[in-house]
């Protein structure tokens, strides 16, 4: 089918977009971050691998839904948003501190933080050696009102095996072999209600809604508890996507790892439809075959540095075949390679987003691209952040106008 050719717009300078997905609701699992790639495992992922899967989240327009969120749209308080996201971590660690949350404000995303609350109640600023957060922390964290705190309990993350998992497969808040439910309650029940309190007492936060699931070990005799003491969201950890119109227990979590990442898990597919952008650059005005996707023009990205090679805001252009990625030089000279300015198909495309970020000056960063017969498509504003060139919007005649 031949589609129309599109003018760009200003929505060309903003984020994509995407229909609902039928009140489904993608929930993220975190545990430890760390700044050294030789400690990474299941549970532990890089703080870069972090910004760039919190970064692609922003790119794309995922809006980040903290549990009390969760609750006020089930209720008809809020609208479910088009492309919803729920960020979690289990454990409390002094990494979502140190780490998750600067990142969490850099890019606009909330995250919840189940906490066992036993460790938390033990660490203090001046244990160089513990590994949790701190009630300090924590209440910066929580004030800040990006993060909330939900329970992890208060100390029955297998503490007799130091965390890992029982031996006998009865991990967490199972009921033990042969435990009536008088004594599970007195048991598990008595545990919730600390962390609860203790959480209440040092954050500030009036309610905790939230619990996570030790190993993600469901016990019926628990979702009585949680009922009773008003906990209103739970997790578990097997991956699928969750509804929370369904049902906000029990919500299934996907585990992101190194070689999980957001930007695989949540690849984008969107329909491409041919375009062309108006440019000026420095005053001097010209256009640039694009693709509108999702509301968005995007452009190649050798076009625009063959546009850009003879300012001072020029960069080079590179293809890392081993690593699969775009590399960029800011203020640098390009050399063109001949495939610039290439003519377009007239077809409109079903396209996907690049899962390989972007390196720009030796630094990864998870853009907003896309990859169409061999050519990477970016918006201009995404390019001029990257590679030092300023790009504005000039209504009146529909063009982009780059200052370089």
């Amino acid at each position: 089918m031949i589609a129309c050719i599109c003018m760009v717009t200003m929505s060309t300078l903003g984020t994509a977009g995407a229909a609902p997905a039928n009140n489904s609701l993608t929930i993220l699992m975190y545990h430890d971050l760390t700044t050294d790639p030789g400690r990474t495992n299941s549970m532990t992922i890089t703080a870069d691998r972090f910004r760039l899967d919190m970064e692609f989240l922003q790119e794309f327009g995922f809006t980040p839904l903290l549990p009390a969120e969760l609750v006020a749209i089930t209720q008809s308080k809020q609208s479910l948003p088009e492309k919803p996201i729920m960020i979690t971590f289990d454990d409390g660690y002094h990494s979502n501190y140190e780490y998750a949350y600067p990142i969490l404000q850099s890019t606009g995303m909330k995250a919840a933080i189940a906490v066992v609350a036993n460790n938390i109640h033990l660490a203090t600023t001046t244990d160089a050696l513990s590994t949790s957060l701190t009630w300090e922390e924590i209440e910066e964290m929580v004030s800040s009102g990006i993060v909330e705190i939900g329970s992890h309990t208060y100390n029955l993350h297998n503490p007799q095996y130091l965390g890992n998992s029982a031996p006998n497969g009865i991990n967490g808040v199972m009921r033990l072999a042969g435990e009536s439910e008088a004594a599970y309650r007195l048991r598990v029940g008595s545990d919730l209600q600390t962390s609860i309190q203790l959480i209440t007492q040092h954050t500030g936060q009036q309610k905790v809604l939230y619990f996570s699931y030790p190993f993600g070990a469901y016990d019926s005799w628990m979702q009585t508890l949680l009922n009773e003491n008003g906990i209103l969201v739970s997790t578990l950890t097997n991956a699928g996507k969750a509804n929370p119109f369904v049902s906000l227990h029990k919500m299934p979590r996907y585990r992101i790892t190194m070689q999980q990442s957001v930007s695989s898990l949540l690849r984008q597919t969107s329909v491409a439809y041919p375009a062309v952008a108006n440019v000026s650059v420095n005053g001097h005005t010209t256009v640039l075959p694009a693709y509108n996707i999702g509301g968005n023009n995007y452009v190649r990205v050798r076009d625009v540095a063959v546009l850009l090679k003879d300012t001072p805001s020029s960069f080079d252009v590179q293809w890392n075949k081993d690593l699969q990625q775009v590399e960029l030089k800011s203020f640098s000279p390009y050399t063109p390679n001949g495939t610039e300015n290439k003519p377009m198909s007239s077809e409109r495309r079903t396209v996907q987003s690049l899962t390989e970020p972007t390196a720009a000056d030796g630094t990864l960063h998870m853009i907003a691209a896309y990859n169409v017969d061999g050519y990477t498509y970016y918006k201009l504003r995404s390019l001029g952040d990257l590679c030092g060139f300023v790009v504005d919007w000039d209504g009146a005649s529909q063009t982009v106008m780059i200052t370089a």
